[in-house]
């Protein structure tokens, strides 16, 4: 059985944009194997006519399309069991992430996702069909029959979603959101501790696989409190909302969390996706976004300041200088504010996605070790 590549690829596109949410955040060659695993999977529906319509005796085959020869009640029932399938309608299942930084005091449930404790995943929240002998919470994997290793998890942010690649983009909003709660001086202050990674998925059948840690290797554990809760739901609402503005948000949260790396020269373009995303297109909006950041980050940063650092954008993005450290713009800011662009354009992007995403509901967390380095100084950070 072949398929016309070109009718094939014009499916894809019609399923990608009026079909089942889940596939418009797959990949079109995805889709496309969707909808041949589907025709392979059903096939014994309409084999029959179009075997015997096709062969043109002596064992030949005539090349010409399955729809020639297939009746119309047999089409008519293709399409009624492509339409309760996953294509039309949205499958639901729980991706488990371990996090090995993020301690959750207070578990947060709500319909998308939920942050609980190491011991938190139970029969009350997965899907139906397991059994207890089926878990062992505290450990990654989860699986109570699982012979190799045992790694053990912090805490579980759990995902219910369409697909695993569904869940990962769900998982960099909400992890990108957690990103901006540690105080500006511990955000991007990591250890050498060893992390792990890799997701587990319930679907009727249990699966595992291996992967990055989902955070960078924090030097404080992010602790999740009954505090959060107020920003969480707000989260969870957005990250549903079919509104263009709200998606943007979660798009900006994505960058964000893609920033959430060692290497200050990989952030610093990622970082300007964030605010792009959240302020406007990117070819013509640093007139919106300075506009837009004045108000939030107050005198300090006026216009002048805030041109010179958008502006070491067209450094990094579009080929001016390979890292923004080769930039004659870094220079120039570090002579003219005494600060780093690097850090400054970090502050900027949590505190914007802090106010226009969660308002009041967000408070970044103090300086772990603030009491102390007054004690010791005098200095308030």
């Amino acid at each position: 059985m072949n398929y016309d590549d070109r009718r094939l690829l014009k499916a894809a596109l019609f399923m990608r944009r009026n079909a089942a949410p889940h596939l418009g955040s797959l990949s079109v060659g995805d889709v496309e194997k969707a909808l041949t695993d589907f025709i392979r999977d059903n096939f014994w529906i309409i084999g029959n006519e179009a075997w015997d319509g096709c062969l043109l005796g002596a064992g030949h085959a005539r090349d010409a399309p399955f729809s020639e020869f297939v009746s119309v009640s047999t089409k008519k029932r293709l399409v009624e069991t492509i339409a309760v399938s996953d294509l039309f309608v949205e499958p639901r299942q729980l991706v488990a992430f371990p996090l090995v930084t993020v301690r959750v005091e207070e578990e947060f449930e709500c319909s998308t996702f939920f942050l609980v404790r190491a011991d938190g995943l139970k029969l009350s929240r997965m899907p139906p069909g397991y059994i207890d002998a089926d878990l062992q919470s505290d450990s990654f994997p989860p699986f109570g029959r699982w012979d190799g290793i045992r790694l053990s998890p912090s805490s579980w942010l759990g995902v219910w979603a369409g697909t695993a690649e569904v869940a990962k983009r769900h998982r960099a909003a909400i992890l990108g959101a957690m990103a901006l709660l540690p105080h500006r001086l511990e955000r991007y202050l990591f250890s050498g501790r060893t992390l792990f990674g890799g997701f587990c998925t319930f679907a009727g059948s249990l699966s595992v696989a291996t992967g990055d840690p989902h955070t960078p290797p924090l030097s404080e554990d992010i602790v999740i409190e009954k505090a959060d809760h107020e920003w969480l739901t707000i989260l969870a609402d957005k990250l549903v909302s079919p509104t263009k503005i709200e998606k943007r948000q979660m798009r900006a949260l994505e960058y964000f969390y893609r920033a959430w790396v060692p290497d200050p020269t990989r952030r610093f373009p990622t970082l300007f996706g964030a605010l792009d995303a959240i302020y406007g297109d990117a070819g013509k909006a640093t007139q919106s976004v300075i506009e837009a950041v004045g108000p939030i980050m107050g005198s300090a940063y006026d216009y002048d300041r805030l041109k010179l650092l958008l502006g070491l954008r067209a450094s990094v993005i579009h080929g001016g200088a390979p890292n923004v450290y080769e930039s004659s713009d870094y220079q120039k800011y570090y002579e003219r504010y005494e600060e780093d662009a690097t850090r400054d354009l970090e502050l900027i992007v949590a505190r914007c996605l802090q106010v226009v995403i969660f308002g009041s509901a967000m408070r970044e967390r103090p300086y772990t070790h603030a009491a102390l380095i007054k004690q010791h100084t005098g200095r308030e950070v």
